[in-house]
């Protein structure tokens, strides 16, 4: 095997030692090069088309009240039947997003806070028996009405504040008409081998100049 795979040519025995080392750098750039980008458009397409979004959410938010208040009132018409008490557990949670920046396009979004409503999960539900009567032995039978809990995701809780949600504010400012990209660094990679057979060296650099410059070095060294 030790002669098979050409080992002999490199190492003289098998407990024959060697160096091997490997070496990658990387330097970062200081310098960006811009690339023209009609960003100036992108603003004013931004700035005309914000009230459409809040039109937008206004239209979800009152088909969302309405669609929470029908779920609140069915629910509190059962609860308040049969004296039953929404559980403290239930009660409801505020909704926070903190403002945030969108880098390149330069927006800002202030922050959201909505109060959530709260919601259960049974419902009491009566279920009624239909009363009869079997004919001939006169027995009969009365209607009996039961109240089990029904698996549904009633709403206990619409907030007032709900109401007054509105979009968050959007602030839109003019960005310059290009983007700004990082130059590529320097690279340098260096390997080499070392045994009492033979020694292997090379370099390889990628350099950022006024135009990108590679070179490539190796050297080899054997002894027979």
């Amino acid at each position: 095997l030790w002669e098979r795979t050409g080992l002999k040519n490199f190492l003289k025995t098998t407990k024959q030692s060697f160096d091997l080392s490997v070496n990658a750098r990387y330097k970062k750039s200081k310098d960006f090069h811009l690339i023209p980008f009609p960003l100036g458009a992108v603003y004013d397409v931004f700035s005309s088309k914000i009230y459409v979004l809040h039109q937008h959410f206004d239209n979800i938010k009152w088909n969302t009240l309405d669609f929470l208040t029908k779920s609140y009132n069915t629910a509190k018409v059962r609860l308040d039947r049969h004296n039953v008490k929404p559980s403290l557990d239930k009660l409801p949670r505020t909704l926070e997003i903190p403002a945030y920046y969108i880098p390149v396009l330069n927006i800002e979004v202030d922050q959201f806070t909505a109060e959530l409503p709260a919601f259960g999960f049974v419902t009491p539900w009566e279920v009624s028996t239909p009363s009869f009567t079997v004919p001939g032995i006169g027995f009969s039978m009365p209607s009996y009405t039961f109240v089990l809990p029904s698996l549904e995701f009633p709403v206990l809780h619409v907030p007032e504040s709900f109401r007054e949600l509105s979009f968050p504010g959007i602030t839109i400012a003019h960005p310059p008409d290009y983007i700004p990209i990082p130059a590529v660094g320097n690279l340098t990679y260096d390997f080499s081998f070392k045994s009492s057979v033979i020694t292997l060296s090379t370099n390889v650099g990628l350099h950022s100049q006024s135009d990108l410059v590679a070179h490539f070095k190796s050297s080899s060294f054997s002894v027979i």
